[in-house]
């Protein structure tokens, strides 16, 4: 699971125990850019300053739609080597993130020449439409995908929200959407419903095999 821009390594790791999925192997990637601004925070893109300091603002988050940094495909490739460096089977992975943590894995997705296990969105956003739109047909067929979001999010609107869903459909994916009243966040109840995606998920496998 990839945190979000401000944040740390730390920020989803109680995530691991409140989800209490045995035998889950768990791996929570600090962002490589210092965020100006964040003592402790980082960020997986922009990597440009101008671009962070900008970015770092907040305002650009309304509307990410037609934002398609470099820094992105670079995340996604980082990405790739940290898993690759742990020696993570793709067939067996399940990737995801919080706010930008959650556009990062997209991006991954774009990267890979199969899809992985499943992808997990909490509170992510449609960025780079063009590109995604075009580049995730074929990539997500079938892909299982779990994805929430707060219906009164001050920092990445529901609506945007709601559009990556919709690209992820139409490429294919098999989405479950879950909103809820509230903000940028994952309240108790997108956990639960998280936990019991990824055991009906993994009872599937076991009984597939």
């Amino acid at each position: 699971l990839l945190h979000g821009v401000g944040a740390s390594m730390h920020d989803l790791a109680p995530l691991a125990e409140s989800m209490n999925l045995q035998g889950t192997s768990w791996c929570f990637p600090q962002a490589p850019i210092d965020l100006p601004g964040f003592p402790s925070g980082k960020a997986w893109f922009p990597r440009k300053e101008r671009e962070l300091e900008h970015f770092s603002s907040g305002v650009s988050f309304a509307n990410l739609r037609e934002y398609d940094p470099p820094g992105l495909a670079e995340s996604a490739r980082e990405i790739r080597h940290l898993l690759s460096e742990l020696n993570v089977p793709l067939d067996g992975l399940v990737l995801g993130g919080f706010s930008q943590g959650a556009m990062a894995a997209v991006e991954f997705l774009l990267h890979l020449d199969r899809p992985p296990k499943a992808l997990i969105l909490f509170s992510g956003s449609l960025i780079a439409e063009h590109r995604w739109s075009r580049s995730l047909q074929g990539k997500v067929r079938g892909l299982p995908v779990f994805q929430s979001h707060g219906q009164e999010d001050p920092v990445l609107p529901f609506e945007e929200g709601t559009r990556l869903g919709t690209v992820l459909k139409r490429a294919g994916a098999s989405c479950r959407f879950v909103g809820f009243p509230g903000g940028h966040t994952i309240p108790s109840p997108v956990i639960g419903e998280a936990s019991l995606f990824l055991s009906e998920l993994y009872e599937k496998t076991r009984s597939d095999t």
